[in-house]
This record gives C-alpha cells, sequence and structure tokens, in this order.
C-alpha cells in the first residue's frame, strides 16, 4: 500500500502537483518510515515548493536510512546541500556538498555533475557573505542602508508567512510571493552598491570571479585549463587525475584518456589576465 501511495505520488510530481505529491508521500512515510525513498521523493518535492526545512529533515531522514557515505545515499546528499543553500547555510552545504562530490567521484556515480554544481554555488555564497561584510565594514553608511533592506525584506517575508499560516495563500503562491521579495532585495542592494561604487570611484566594490574561470573539480581559478572532448574545461593537474581514475568525462560519462585533452590556450590567457588584475582572486 505505501509503494502505491509513492507511485501515486510520483504521477503527481510528473504532472507539477507538489503539493498533493508531497500529501502522498507523506502518507507513505506514516505506513513506511523505514523506506528511504519515500523521504528523498518528498525532500525534492519540498524543495520544488521551496520548503527548505521540510526537505532538509527528509535529506537528513534518507541518508541516515541509506546509510551515510553509500551510493544510494549521495542523490539524498545533493538534496541535503540544496535545502541548506535555500536556508542560507552556505558553509555548511558546502561541508555536506564537497564530502558527497568526492564520494561520487570514486564511485563514478551520476550525481557527480550536481554535486560539482552545488558546491560551487556554495563557494560561491560562501565568498558573496564574506564581500558583504568587507564592504560594510569599509563604509558604514553602506552598512545601515543594507540593513534596512535586511530588515524591511524580513518584515515582508515574516507577514508572508503570516498569510500562509491563515490560509489566505497557498504553497505556490507562498513560493512565488516569497521569491518576488527576495529578488526586489536583491536589486535594491545591487543598486546601493553600484551607486556606492560610481561615488567612490570604485574603491568600494563587490569583487566577483567569472564562473568560466573556476575549475568543476577542484573548484579554484584555474592556471592550466585543457578541453575535453565534450567542449569543457577543467585545469589540468586534476582533470587529469580524475580521468586516470575513472576513465571517463566527468561530464558526459563517455570513455575518454588523458590523450584526449587539449590545451585552451585563450582560457589559459583569461585567468592569468584576471589573476594579474585582482590578486585576491587567489585567496577565492
Amino acid at each position: 500500500m505505501s509503494f502505491e501511495l509513492k507511485e501515486k505520488g510520483n504521477q503527481l510530481f510528473k504532472e507539477g502537483d507538489y503539493s498533493g505529491a508531497e500529501e502522498l508521500y507523506s502518507q507513505a512515510i506514516q505506513k513506511n518510515p523505514r523506506e528511504p525513498s519515500f523521504f528523498t521523493n518528498r525532500a525534492v518535492t519540498r524543495l520544488r515548493l521551496e520548503k527548505w526545512a521540510g526537505a532538509e529533515h527528509d535529506a537528513r531522514a534518507a541518508i541516515d536510512l541509506y546509510g551515510p557515505k553509500t551510493a544510494a545515499s549521495l542523490k539524498s546528499s545533493y538534496y541535503l546541500a540544496q535545502s541548506l543553500l535555500g536556508l542560507q547555510q552556505p558553509q555548511e552545504a558546502y561541508d555536506v556538498a564537497i564530502d558527497a562530490y568526492r564520494s561520487s567521484l570514486a564511485a563514478k556515480n551520476a550525481q557527480t555533475e550536481n554535486l560539482s554544481r552545488t558546491v560551487l554555488r556554495s563557494k560561491q555564497q560562501i565568498w558573496a557573505a564574506k564581500e558583504t561584510a568587507r564592504l560594510r565594514e569599509m563604509n558604514e553608511t553602506l552598512a545601515s542602508v543594507e540593513q534596512l533592506i535586511e530588515a524591511d525584506l524580513a518584515r515582508g517575508l515574516d507577514d508572508l508567512q503570516q498569510r500562509l499560516d491563515r490560509g489566505e495563500i497557498g504553497q505556490i503562491g507562498f513560493a512565488e510571493d516569497e521569491k518576488a521579495l527576495r529578488d526586489d532585495a536583491q536589486k535594491n542592494t545591487e543598486n546601493l552598491r553600484e551607486a556606492f561604487r560610481v561615488a567612490s570611484k570604485g574603491e568600494i566594490q563587490e569583487r566577483i570571479v567569472p564562473d568560466y574561470l573556476i575549475d568543476g573539480i577542484t573548484f579554484e581559478i584555474m592556471h592550466d585549463p585543457v578541453i575535453t572532448p565534450s567542449g569543457s574545461s577543467f585545469d589540468r593537474i586534476g582533470i587529469m587525475k580524475y580521468v586516470e581514475q575513472a576513465g571517463v568525462d566527468p561530464i558526459t560519462r563517455t570513455t575518454m584518456t588523458v590523450n584526449d585533452l587539449r590545451s585552451n590556450y585563450a582560457l589559459k590567457a583569461a585567468c592569468e589576465e584576471f589573476l594579474t588584475k585582482n590578486g585576491w582572486a587567489v585567496d577565492w
């Protein structure tokens, strides 16, 4: 009976009825709380609904049931890291994602690419938090205004949660409105920082490392990039070690050898130029 509920939930999920799917997965869990796939399915459903805390709970439950560091738990680790990012806990997300990423590499697991992207997102959020602290230390006025933006966002999110609790809006409407509030706050912060950048003639400016300069295996800025037959670039040492061990392209999973790698001279020049002009990026 519990697996029938899961299958019905899967169908609703495919149809985009995430609230209905969540309810059916919850019923399945009540009937059989020892089946990890029920928690995994509800976790991804809650991620779609942006119920971050619930997704975190379910992902951890699935990992406990599957057993940590097992191949079966890697997808749940990916969901856990995503939920932690949603909860604005990038360091915890990074710790989960990088550990699972290394396990997926060793196991040649299909979650490697997803975990790689999550590690990078986590690292970017950690860096963004450090940059926010640095900029606010540089200018008290900037800090005060950004804190006002954050306080306004917190009030808006609290009001929105109360409307949800009163049943005035549904979960989907809540998620859409929450995203709109966060997007507005982010846009206001970006506009504010641009104004301070102009006024300070570039002295007060957020430092950003472009994604295309970052290696997808080591998550550092590349120094000697090479390109795979599938068209993806990686730092030479990291990709050589990976291919020697796994024997496949980390993105497409097709068979390849180190002899298939070719130097990416244009990207190397771009990395060198960026590091020359932005010495701080060595510590990214």
